[in-house]
């Protein structure tokens, strides 16, 4: 968390000079709990609260700061995570387990799609969006579990 803000403040000249923009990067357990992350889920949960009042405090500089949500996305570190789960099957059963979960598809987010949706609220396309949390998740967080 410190290193959000410690970037933000010494870059914040520049960044008011250029009519930058910023773009954090929270997860779902800021949004939703997750049991055994209480200093992760504080530290995401306040990358969102500091999105919005950077949002506020820079609009009148016309600096957009907005907050990526990821959730369940495929990365090395989370390939890793599920092969400590035993052999193919019993990996495979616990990864059906999570993207069974996952309203759009059924599928992790991946990689690419986190950097192209950053890459989207860098550029001149998001020009008036800021202050917002958008979540790149496939709608696990805020679509009902019970559409089928």
């Amino acid at each position: 968390l410190t290193h959000y803000f410690e970037l933000v403040h010494e870059t914040c000249p520049y960044l008011k000079e250029s009519k930058g923009s910023i773009v954090n990067i929270a997860s779902k357990v800021a949004l939703t709990g997750q049991g055994k992350t209480t200093a992760y889920a504080a530290a995401k949960g306040a990358i969102l609260g500091l999105t919005r009042e950077w949002a506020a405090a820079l609009v009148h500089d016309s600096v957009r700061v907005n907050a990526i949500v990821v959730a369940e996305a495929w990365t090395p570190l989370y390939a890793n995570w599920i092969k400590t789960f035993g052999d193919e099957e019993a990996q495979q059963k616990r990864l059906s387990l999570i993207t069974d979960r996952i309203p759009l598809e059924h599928r992790m987010t991946t990689c690419e799609e986190i950097a192209d949706t950053a890459a989207f609220l860098l550029s001149d396309r998001a020009s008036h969006t800021t202050g917002q949390w958008c979540s790149v998740d496939g709608g696990y967080v805020n679509l009902d579990r019970a559409l089928d």
